[in-house]
């Protein structure tokens, strides 16, 4: 029986979000056998086509200081995780979307080499692709309408787990004679007051997920919610 732990969108700057904080305690006892970071991990605020003619809210954002903490979030992620399978986001999309505009910088920003994915043996997704474990896949996410769970299922076809809507949903599909399909949107890691709300409240979940996974492919998975910076798990309240 594998253990698996879902991390969707976390959103890391130069700050670490407290929720994602609240997560690494639980990594460390969890010990999964793969972490599957759902895309988004990494803001990429330094990049934002939205924010770059903003000179005053760009000033002081680096591309590198964001990359020296995602590093270090890895690091310690690898230290407890036998296996960690990134999904790219539309976040970190923003990379390539600036090398569209400037393609002199090619070779020298992309995620793999910047985190050093070949060395850590990290498997690198790009947006949209779907990973496969056991009879689930895994993607950042395609919608986020008010009906994104039941999209995911009907236009993919298949068991799927997606963040990158920052709210929870669930849809099922279960024919006469057949295994139900379902769709799992899960919530989010990064706090709820983004600069771009100016102030408006955002009406989203911190949740992340568990997968339990055997050995024929069946699968469980227990979305875990958290509220105030707590959650509880196996009995155990964990809060920061």
């Amino acid at each position: 029986m594998k253990k698996i732990l879902i991390l969707p969108d976390a959103h890391i700057t130069v700050k670490i979000p407290k929720p994602y904080q609240l997560v690494k305690k639980f990594v460390k006892d969890f010990k999964p056998d793969e972490t599957i970071l759902l895309g988004d991990f990494m803001d990429v605020e330094s990049l934002s086509a939205w924010d770059m003619d903003k000179k005053r809210l760009m000033e002081g954002r680096r591309f590198q200081k964001e990359v020296d903490v995602a590093n270090k979030e890895l690091d310690y992620l690898q230290k407890y995780s036998k296996k960690i399978t990134y999904l790219e986001g539309n976040h970190e999309w923003r990379i390539g979307r600036y090398l569209d505009k400037n393609p002199e910088m090619e070779g020298l920003l992309e995620l793999p080499l910047k985190l050093n994915l070949d060395k850590r043996k990290i498997k690198f997704l790009p947006m949209n692709n779907l990973y496969k474990v056991g009879h689930m896949y895994f993607t950042h996410g395609m919608w986020v309408n008010k009906y994104h769970a039941q999209q995911h299922l009907t236009r993919l076809g298949c068991n799927v787990c997606y963040g990158h809507a920052h709210d929870s949903q669930t849809a099922m599909l279960n024919m006469k004679m057949q295994k139900p399909v379902m769709a799992y949107g899960l919530g989010c890691l990064c706090g709820h007051e983004p600069d771009y709300l100016k102030g408006r409240p955002a009406s989203w979940l911190n949740q992340f997920a568990v997968m339990y996974l055997s050995d024929n492919g069946d699968y469980n998975i227990y979305p875990i919610n958290i509220v105030n910076n707590k959650f509880i798990w196996n009995g155990r309240q964990y809060s920061i």
